[in-house]
């Protein structure tokens, strides 16, 4: 990849962080929910969601300052953490 590339080693550790966080919030909830409260799942993202927006200053800086690229690749990566987590424990 080029130097001027939005991904790069220090964005791919974020991305790592990003989802594990979310992965964590997502075997949270799997534990704490029943599979009937599925529409409230939403609800253990909003903190890190939150955290994501408080931060999005200082994380930028690891996507070459472009907070388009580091927002939306941020919120995939816990939306995708979250989820995998979930169904994966619901599915035990």
């Amino acid at each position: 990849m080029p130097p001027s590339a939005p991904i790069n080693l220090r964005s791919g550790a974020a991305i790592v962080v990003a989802a594990a966080s979310g992965a964590i919030a997502g075997a949270t909830a799997a534990a704490k929910l029943s599979s009937e409260q599925f529409a409230w799942t939403g609800f253990f993202l909003v903190p890190l969601f939150v955290l994501l927006e408080v931060l999005l200053k200082h994380v930028a800086a690891l996507f070459d300052g472009n907070r388009d690229v580091a927002r939306f690749t941020l919120a995939a990566a816990i939306v995708a953490g979250f989820y995998g987590a979930w169904f994966g424990l619901r599915s035990l």
